[in-house]
């Protein structure tokens, strides 16, 4: 690593650190602020507070480490700009592009450890947060769930979908169940019991209805009891935590879209979500790219400008961002461009502004 290499680096990862810190600490009050009133009204206690906000911070940097990235991108380089000494460099015949290059391959990193971040990290510390701020800051009660799990929704196997009131863990017993079976997309069967408990071998369903639906029309058949032994799903199927799915992994959710293609439901809104898991953490390096050719513009930036800047293309890029994952939810686009559309673009603008300002 050359001398200039440290130096410029020296500089970013300096100016990255103060706009983590700074960003964090603008959105946790701001935060305080808009919640003040539940602080107020509950009473919790404050080392309460203190544990929300301290899982809450995984979720927060994963969020603003881009802008940091890019205003530290900006602060670095717009400051050998202002002091000249990019001038310098770039008459001594070093490129734009190669004085950048450590802080873009830098941002490359980081992008790779925020994907791992909001892999590993990210899913547990925020449901642990909410878990905080329902229970013991605004006072929900906590359901026992070492017995019983209320509101069951279960993606089974071979297009099987469970609606169940309750599940006892101990009884190994759905109550009030409803099981319905897809195929190719089509509704095939319904059955809707008052319970459905596991025998040792097999669930069998008591005081019900069966409704089988065909080209000629719907059948229905009530029962007393039903053994369903083709049903491959098992007690502890049902007893594990249920995870919302924007709480999930990127594992975790695409097990959950398999499951759900296969009993016919719509996963366009999942498939986004699970490949904007990949698209979102290289926007550092595109905001480094960015950031690299505003910083070595002729009209030297000042610290507001260059703060300006981040702001206002923080901004347009959540904007487009926000744009492609609607209109891919939707079904508009495919779900793959919807997650990448604004990478696309923006790396397209940051790589042409790079290459006109190496120029």
């Amino acid at each position: 690593m050359r001398i200039h290499d440290r130096y410029v680096l020296g500089d970013f990862w300096r100016n990255l650190a103060i706009g983590l810190l700074a960003f964090t600490v603008i959105y946790v009050t701001v935060d305080v602020t808009e919640n003040i009133n539940t602080y107020i009204d509950n009473h919790p206690r404050f080392s309460d507070i203190v544990l929300y906000y301290a899982f809450k911070i995984p979720w927060i940097l994963a969020l603003i480490i881009p802008v940091s990235v890019l205003l530290a991108a900006v602060f670095s380089l717009g400051k050998l700009s202002k002091q000249n000494e990019l001038t310098a460099f770039i008459s001594s015949g070093t490129s734009l592009m190669r004085v950048a290059l450590p802080i873009i391959v830098s941002a490359l990193l980081i992008s790779f450890v925020v994907m791992a971040f909001g892999e590993y990290v990210v899913p547990d510390a925020n449901r642990k947060s909410v878990r905080i701020k329902r229970v013991k800051i605004e006072g929900v009660k906590e359901e026992d769930t070492s017995r019983y799990r209320s509101n069951v929704h279960y993606q089974g196997d071979r297009g099987r979908t469970y609606y169940a009131e309750t599940y006892d863990v101990m009884l190994k017993a759905l109550m009030n169940v409803i099981l319905y079976e897809y195929r190719e997309g089509n509704l095939e069967r319904r059955i809707d019991a008052k319970k459905a408990f596991w025998d040792g071998t097999e669930w069998i369903f008591v005081d019900g209805a069966v409704r089988e639906f065909t080209k000629d029309g719907e059948k229905i058949a009530t029962f007393a009891k039903l053994p369903m032994k083709e049903l491959s799903e098992r007690p502890e199927d049902f007893s594990k935590e249920d995870i919302a799915p924007e709480e999930m992994n990127f594992r975790q959710l695409g097990v959950y879209i398999d499951k759900l293609a296969r009993s016919g439901g719509p996963v366009d809104k999942y498939r986004v979500d699970l490949y904007f898991k990949f698209s979102f953490p290289f926007t550092s390096f595109i905001f480094a790219l960015i950031g690299a050719a505003l910083s070595s513009a002729k009209r030297k930036p000042s610290m507001a400008t260059g703060f300006g800047l981040t702001l206002l293309i923080s901004f347009t890029y959540y904007g487009v961002l926000r744009i492609g994952q609607g209109l891919g939810h939707s079904g508009v686009i495919d779900p793959l461009f919807g997650a990448w559309m604004g990478n696309i673009i923006f790396i397209g603008v940051g790589g042409l502004l790079l290459y006109r300002a190496n120029q």
